[in-house]
């Protein structure tokens, strides 16, 4: 009776396993099918033992952040994912996470995808309902790309569509090797697909446009180019375009817009100048804003209004050499990865349509990055040396308050 009895729990315990944990072994790396060497395939996580997991939770109302602290607590390893809702200031939700934490949002914002280290090189990707606050899926990501200082963007992205989340991976290589390539989830199925688009010796690049999961368009900072990618349902590379830059790699990008037409890209240098790149002919050309000063504005993903006409860039006012040549290309570090201490002052703001100089927001502190809400009333910067999140009227052009929320907050998501 007994054996009965253990028999039937055990059967009910495993009709419980959740979907995530039964396809916990999927991964990603330079052939986008590593399994995790730690553990069996099939084989149920342990509770607890995944670095990504849901703490506590509130279904997400539109203009909602998701903010990625990466040290949360100064006396304890991994970062953590708030859900912050800015108009009270209440901090709605937590998700604990591994160090280098990384994350991406689906366009109906129904889905959050997370990443962080999970030992070695491997990463743990936990798909999130956001609705529910409930790790869906899980994966194991081998080499994800990461670096050892907070970035001001994202190196993830997920297509217009919502149908494919890719990832910046970096395998072991050195020099001009091929040594970075973008893997893709497909976020039906649940699982990575089987090819990957080389980037050659791209660095800590990021997504200029993603209208679709067979076409995008990426940023190469360490190679001084943009590559126009479109690929088959399998994530076969067909078209891998690159366009070199006709200024020096030095210079740098700050940041880097596709029209909503698909016709040009909008590209704001380091120093301030805003060029134009026609997609069709691959020829750039100036606009009426030129260049200031070297490492005046440092990339980022910086927001614009929800019509796209303004565009507000964080600035630095003052102007350092020494800085200017350690950010912008010194090719003995890694290109295109800020300093701690390269925060921008001030916002200036561009109507994207003349792409001239149309207002400056002064900020009371030095902040990381931006996002602005749903209906362009407000902006959000992140200030992680504060412990906080500044919030900024964009119609009376000024700081309106600040809210303070974890450790080191460096970048956030809008929910839609």
């Amino acid at each position: 009776m007994r054996a009965l009895l253990l028999a039937l729990l055990f059967s009910l315990w495993l009709s419980l396993v959740p979907l995530g944990a039964s396809r916990a072994n999927h991964a990603a790396g330079a052939s986008a099918g590593q399994n995790d060497p730690s553990q069996e395939p099939g084989e149920p996580a342990a509770p607890g033992s995944w670095p990504i997991d849901v703490e506590n939770w509130a279904t997400p109302k539109s203009g909602w952040l998701y903010v990625l602290d990466s040290k949360p607590d100064a006396n304890a390893p991994g970062g953590c994912i708030w859900l912050l809702d800015p108009g009270s200031g209440e901090v709605k939700g937590r998700i604990r996470t591994g160090g280098h934490a990384d994350f991406a949002l689906s366009p109906d914002g129904g889905t959050l995808f997370v990443a962080s280290d999970a030992g070695g090189d491997s990463s743990d990707l936990a798909v999130i309902d956001t609705a529910q606050g409930m790790v869906v899926e899980r994966a194991t990501i081998a080499e994800r790309a990461v670096a050892d200082v907070p970035m001001p963007f994202s190196t993830m992205a997920v297509s217009g569509d919502g149908s494919t989340l890719r990832i910046l991976i970096e395998t072991p290589g050195s020099g001009d090797a091929e040594s970075y390539l973008l893997a893709a989830f497909d976020t039906r199925a649940g699982d990575f697909l089987p090819g990957s688009v080389h980037l050659g010796n791209c660095g800590p690049g990021r997504f200029i446009s993603y209208p679709t999961a067979d076409q995008f368009d990426f940023l190469c900072p360490r190679t001084n180019k943009i590559r126009l990618i479109n690929v088959d349902d399998h994530s076969n590379t067909v078209r891998n375009s690159e366009v070199v830059f006709p200024w020096e790699r030095r210079v740098g990008v700050a940041e880097a817009l596709e029209d909503s037409g698909g016709q040009t890209i909008a590209i704001v240098r380091g120093d301030g100048a805003i060029v134009t790149m026609d997609i069709a002919k691959l020829e750039f050309d100036a606009t009426k804003t030129g260049p200031d000063l070297p490492s005046r504005i440092f990339p980022a993903a910086w927001p614009t209004s929800p019509d796209g006409t303004k565009l507000f860039l964080g600035y630095r006012e003052a102007y350092e050499r020494a800085s200017d040549n350690r950010f912008y290309l010194d090719y003995g570090r890694p290109p295109n990865v800020r300093p701690a201490g390269t925060t921008p002052n001030e916002f200036r703001v561009y109507d994207t349509r003349t792409w001239r100089k149309i207002g400056k927001i002064d900020t009371k502190m030095s902040f990381w990055s931006a996002v602005a809400g749903n209906d362009g009333r407000w902006l959000y910067a992140m200030v992680p040396k504060k412990h906080s999140i500044l919030v900024i009227d964009t119609v009376a052009m000024r700081q309106t308050g600040s809210i303070n929320v974890g450790g080191m907050p460096t970048l956030a998501l809008v929910a839609p």
